[in-house]
């Protein structure tokens, strides 16, 4: 007896040791990123979490309060946006509210009261101001049929009889991932059957789970808006320009790519484009011109701060901007006279629109030593112009300008390939689950 108390006491004491150096660790991440306030802030979400939140938790899971025939769940990376975003959208316009109960988790619901629709609700998803999940949003997250995401849900670590977990994904693009990380999904979504194999793969599972209907942005994207559409009359107006040409560069870190020191070096974290110099070079070719670039920044990219008024023709575009006009980014995708991406899911995507597309390939090489394709030969599935240095960007621009599009049976050839379908993506989501009015 006395020898089982002592090996018991053991274990609680060695599992006590490590949850103190994993908080610790995940303490000082937060202090060298965010500061000491925030640090001090998620040391004291942690406290509250021992004493209230994770034993909620264990009897939450222990014991789960029944499930809700009709309840959906969403959770998106960035609250309220993407995939997640335009089902909930499709849903509400069409009238679903008045059936289903619909519940979205999110940092701050007091943010969304203007979408406060008829069975709708937002709740915290997070302690506020830390990474410590609320037992709330475990309760939910136990009693919905239907749990719509982006990306990860793994936190909740169980799932129910009953229960259907879909992961809307954020777009399959050029770039193989074979990581076999852990699924927590019945199904997620791909743009085509192209993709199955890799992600496959990535994830570990069977074809089964792999559902070709594309993504529910891409209504949001092919139909656009006003708002859109309002949005960018003024910036080309403000650059005294004619077209906009937006780019979306995939952000490159050292971890993910093995790139050559003068990549590194680039403080952009984008191509072509890595020094102050060759930006302003762009830019006054814009103004000479009248074209506009818009980038849209990754929330790691730091953009280069020339003072006011000294970037006329290329702009930085953020979350907190398209937030501020009411936009949501595939809304403003619809905008643009064409894109400048590199191995990104948003060229995939961008197919759809039929519109002049440009590919920065500066980088090829190092992608293709360290991370391999979807595609046996990723360059066949370009269909644009490609560009490896300053002169084939500007070049770029000069075929928008006159309205050059060369590659548009090209786009064709390679969308046939790519997409299953065309049209309905919400629609087909909601169909396939038996989701009815």
């Amino acid at each position: 007896m006395k020898k089982r108390i002592k090996k018991k006491l053991k274990k609680i004491k060695k599992s006590i040791k490590k949850n103190t150096r994993k908080t610790v660790k995940k303490l000082k991440k937060v202090k060298a990123q965010k500061g000491t306030k925030a640090m001090l802030r998620e040391a004291w979400a942690d406290f509250t979490y021992g004493v209230y939140d994770k034993r909620k938790i264990k009897r939450l899971k222990k014991f789960p309060p029944a499930l809700v025939e009709n309840r959906m769940l969403f959770e998106t990376n960035d609250d309220f946006t993407d995939n997640g975003r335009a089902l909930f959208d499709y849903l509400i316009e069409n009238g679903y509210n008045k059936k289903y109960e619909m519940v979205w988790l999110v940092h701050d619901p007091s943010k969304y009261k203007e979408y406060q629709y008829e069975n709708v609700k937002f709740i915290q998803n997070f302690k506020k101001d830390s990474t410590i999940r609320r037992a709330e949003a475990y309760k939910y997250a136990l009693t919905s049929k239907y749990i719509f995401y982006t990306q990860a849900f793994n936190w909740i670590a169980m799932s129910r009889k009953n229960q259907i977990f879909i992961d809307l994904w954020h777009g399959c693009g050029y770039k193989a991932n074979k990581n076999g990380r852990k699924v927590f999904f019945d199904y997620c979504l791909v743009p085509g059957d192209i993709f199955i194999k890799t992600k496959m793969e990535f994830f570990g599972c069977t074809s089964k789970k792999l559902l070709s209907f594309g993504y529910p942005r891409y209504d949001m994207m092919l139909r656009g808006s006003e708002r859109a559409d309002e949005f960018k009359k003024k910036l080309l107006q403000e650059t005294n320009s004619e077209k906009l040409i937006l780019w979306m560069p995939t952000y490159r870190h050292a971890s993910s790519v093995r790139l050559n020191e003068e990549t590194l070096n680039n403080e952009f974290n984008i191509p072509i484009i890595d020094d102050a110099d060759k930006l302003l070079e762009l830019n006054d070719f814009c103004k000479e011109n009248h074209m506009l670039i818009v980038i849209k920044k990754h929330y790691l990219q730091i953009p280069y701060d020339f003072g006011e008024n000294v970037l006329t023709n290329i702009v930085y575009l953020e979350n907190k901007d398209l937030a501020d006009n009411g936009l949501q980014l595939y809304e403003f995708i619809n905008c643009s006279d064409a894109l400048v991406s590199d191995y990104s899911s948003v060229a995939i995507d961008y197919l759809l629109l039929d519109r002049p597309l440009g590919f920065t390939l500066d980088d090829y090489e190092a992608y293709t030593e360290s991370r391999g394709w979807v595609f046996d030969d990723p360059l066949e599935y370009m269909p644009g112009e490609h560009m490896y240095n300053m002169q084939d960007f500007e070049s770029f621009i000069m075929d928008i300008k006159n309205e050059n599009d060369n590659y548009k049976e090209q786009r064709a050839q390679v969308r046939a390939k790519t997409h299953n379908v065309c049209d309905n993506y919400c629609q087909r989501v909601l169909d396939y689950f038996n989701i009815t009015k």
